[in-house]
């Protein structure tokens, strides 16, 4: 009899009319849950107040998924409906999720339709419940999913200000027309007052900031495509998910309107100086912009009405000075009006080393001394320095310009150079150059190396070669006048 009953069992399962027991997780439509920031990190602490992403993980088991309820550690804003989409992208269903009470049902459009291991994640926006999260602490969240036992995720919250960072993502376009508007410029601003990115709409009227941490910006638009205003008041923005987005309409321009370019250089020169902010107000400061200069160390300020503006640099570049003056611009014609800004080194001054070495052996040379000339003008005698025991000297707090560098006198032992070296002396740089000397029973040349280039100049008007021809004129003068007195005797 009971060999029969088992037999009667075997033949049902075969049929399909019984199932053998399986193990809840081996069923469960939820695989796994993490908890993460908004940008999808999970590195902790989290923020009490920040937002959150919940993941939950799934796979298809060839059933219809079971509703679950999040647990109350967090609060969903707001009813959700949004598909429900394998790793893939395909849609295969639905997902809800109940504010109220928590509850996510998920649901398949068409069971016999799925591909055996389809799987994917939902993404749920919440906040912590701050009736349950009410001090920074270690909190944990234990999640009923279908598995045999709960998921519990561990989180340490602290109360400090969101933490996170997320991108802000400004699309530009025309007030009537809604056409994307390109060459639209914004300087964003953070809360302690410090410009973090100036950027301009590409050909799509967007631009991006990336990695802007959780906060309240401020952003001020300072340029437009011709013929749009640019508006004066600027506007705050909240970072606090992974991408804001701020739509910003543009209006044509009324009345006359002019512009502003700035250039920031190192005084004296044309180089740029880039990152240098500046400040434009008007007469009755009720305007107010700020810009920060590009690579070329240029900043445009647009769709400024007529009237006089006063122009302040607020930071300028590392080892510059920030000027303590200001500017007044009048803005009375459609072109930019255009200003260049000097800002002066902070160590204005350059240095030039010289090092003395033996031609053959390499030996530093003591005793070699040089004198430095202006190149320029009379040419007058800058300074004198005699080379050390390590074959070292140096010009120190040299203006920046050309010199002519000579050895006025050799080592004891060594003979002296007869060349000139045409050096270019840079604001706060060093010119390094090495000479060498040949022992007085052999012809020495000096040779430069260095950073810097060097400009040699040939030695004219040598004192024993003058000599030297003299005497041959004089003996063949007096060759000339003997055999003239023969020739009459």
């Amino acid at each position: 009899m009971k060999k029969c009953i088992m037999s009667l069992f075997a033949l049902l399962i075969v049929f399909g009319l019984i199932h053998p027991a399986q193990a809840a997780g081996e069923t469960a439509f939820y695989d796994g849950v993490k908890v993460t920031h908004a940008d999808g990190g999970n590195d902790q602490p989290f923020a009490k107040n920040e937002k959150l992403m919940i993941d939950l993980a799934w796979s298809y088991k060839a059933s219809q998924p079971d509703a679950i309820t999040l647990p109350d550690t967090f609060k969903v804003k707001e009813d959700m409906q949004k598909a429900l989409t394998t790793k893939d992208g395909t849609n295969v269903g639905t997902v809800k999720v109940d504010a109220e009470t928590r509850v996510v049902t998920a649901a398949f459009a068409n069971v016999s339709a799925i591909e055996s291991g389809a799987s994917g994640t939902i993404f749920i926006p919440v906040v912590f419940n701050e009736a349950v999260v009410t001090v920074a602490g270690t909190y944990e969240a234990a999640f009923n999913m279908g598995q045999a036992a709960p998921i519990v995720v561990n989180m340490t919250v602290e109360n400090a200000a969101q933490v996170g960072t997320g991108a802000l993502q400004i699309v530009a376009i025309d007030a009537l027309t809604k056409e994307k508007v390109a060459g639209s410029a914004f300087t964003v601003v953070n809360s302690d007052g410090k410009v973090v990115a100036s950027l301009t709409t590409n050909s799509a009227g967007e631009a991006t900031v990336p990695s802007l941490s959780y906060g309240t910006y401020t952003v001020t638009q300072t340029a437009a495509q011709a013929g749009y205003a640019v508006p004066a008041d600027p506007w705050k923005v909240e970072i606090n998910e992974a991408v804001v987005t701020k739509e910003v309409a543009h209006a044509k321009a009324a009345g006359l309107t002019g512009g502003l370019t700035i250039t920031a250089v190192e005084k004296g020169t044309t180089t740029p100086i880039k990152a240098a902010e500046f400040e434009l107000k008007s007469e009755n400061g009720l305007f107010s912009k700020t810009v920060v200069t590009d690579e070329k160390g240029t900043a445009l300020l647009t769709g400024l009405a007529y009237g006089t503006y006063t122009l302040k640099q607020t930071k300028t570049a590392a080892d510059f000075v920030l000027p303590t003056e200001t500017w007044d611009i009048v803005i009375g014609r459609q072109t930019p009006v255009e200003k260049t800004i000097e800002n002066q080194l902070i160590n204005e001054y350059g240095t030039l080393s010289i090092k003395k070495t033996d031609e053959k052996s390499g030996d530093a040379l003591k005793g070699a001394e040089f004198s430095l000339y202006y190149y320029t003008g009379d040419e007058k005698l800058v300074a004198k320095v005699v080379t050390d025991e390590k074959g070292s000297a140096e010009f120190e707090n040299l203006a920046a310009g050309k010199y002519t560098l000579e050895e006025t006198k050799a080592p004891t032992g060594y003979t002296r150079s007869s060349e000139k070296t045409v050096v270019t002396i840079k604001s706060g740089e060093t010119v390094e150059l090495t000479f060498k000397n040949a022992k007085s029973s052999t012809t020495g040349a000096a040779t430069t190396s260095g950073t810097k280039s060097a400009d040699t100049l040939p030695r004219t008007g040598d004192e024993s070669s003058m000599m030297y021809m003299l005497g041959v004129i004089l003996l063949v003068a007096g060759a000339y006048l003997f055999m003239k007195k023969g020739k009459r005797a």
